[in-house]
């Protein structure tokens, strides 16, 4: 099964952002990220007291030691502990300006992931980190109650949140992107229940075609007519009428086999069985009379005259 997918990119030149440029514009944006840290912290915890804690109507003393009750299950520790970081979500929490829910022994109750913020409660006393298998859950918790220290740590130090960070980079450089991959995604499973595979064919909408008559000098000037109909080793010709899907609209040039690469990359990290193949266009101008084919005239000299557009084919296999 093929279905097709259009992707409007700019077609590689001299303008085209290279590799070295993508990697080093990715870098950029992820240096700049830590110097908005604190400030992004501020806005999310002021926008968190808004939405989600209901103020007192006189300042609440809380005892030393305090009882949680978190998504279910129950922790013990000190109000110095959960007053560490001043800009933080519990110490806005434990401030004593707002009311807090109990449950029914009387415990503040939060609706979080109990297990993460275990590891929450260990940095704040003693600076311990996660391990490498839960990083990713302990950072959003940590984001949530905005330790601006964990997560640069955890950006720092975390190949799983280092790579998600670049990732998220990546798709801000994209517009649409996520569009893009669910469109994917979605034409891949169309009619999976009646094949073992699905290919989704990437092709570009604005890529250079071979239109009109071309002269052969090699034949009493013959005009050859040249009907461009995009042509790919084992797919149906003409591909790019047959599904038109929304087109990428961006300011950059998207080097193809690097979004290509880093789309399978998503994917796979998603759960899919997903690869990708690099495929040409074989379609050339073909003279009836001299049966030469790929010869056009530029400026008075024969040359190659092929199409010779990009096509890449991600295939989804389901067991």
């Amino acid at each position: 099964m093929n279905e097709t997918f259009m992707v409007r990119t700019t077609p590689n030149d001299k303008d085209a952002l290279s590799t070295d440029n993508v990697q080093l514009q990715l870098k950029t944006t992820l240096n700049d990220e830590p110097n908005c840290t604190n400030q992004q912290q501020r806005q999310k915890t002021a926008s968190l007291e808004s939405m989600i804690l209901p103020k007192a109507d006189h300042d609440i003393m809380f005892p030393n030691v305090i009882d949680l009750n978190v998504g279910g299950l129950h922790f013990t520790t000190s109000l110095s502990t959960l007053r560490k970081y001043e800009d933080s979500m519990l110490a806005v929490m434990f401030s004593g300006r707002y009311n807090l829910v109990r449950d029914k022994t009387e415990r503040i109750f939060i609706d979080r992931d109990g297990r993460s913020f275990g590891h929450i409660l260990n940095y704040i006393r003693s600076n311990q980190m996660p391990t490498e298998s839960i990083a990713s859950d302990v950072l959003r918790e940590a984001e949530f109650f905005c330790i601006s220290s964990l997560i640069t740590k955890l950006e720092n130090s975390s190949p799983c949140v280092i790579s998600l960070r670049r990732r998220e980079s990546f798709r801000r450089l994209i517009p649409d992107y996520e569009h893009m991959k669910m469109d994917i995604i979605n034409k891949s499973t169309e009619n999976r229940s009646s094949f073992q595979e699905s290919r989704v064919v990437i092709t570009q909408l604005d890529h250079t075609k071979l239109k009109g008559t071309i002269p052969c000098y090699n034949c009493s000037r013959e005009f050859v007519t040249a009907n461009h109909a995009c042509a790919f080793d084992g797919l149906t010709a003409d591909l790019q009428i047959q599904q038109q899907l929304k087109p990428i609209q961006s300011d950059i040039s998207i080097d193809m086999d690097k979004l290509i690469s880093f789309v399978v990359d998503e994917l796979v990290h998603d759960g899919f069985k997903a690869t990708a193949e690099r495929v040409t266009c074989r379609f050339s101008v073909r003279c009836q009379s001299c049966t030469l084919s790929g010869l056009f005239t530029a400026g008075g000299i024969l040359a190659p005259r092929e199409c010779q557009n990009i096509a890449h084919v991600i295939k989804f296999v389901w067991s």
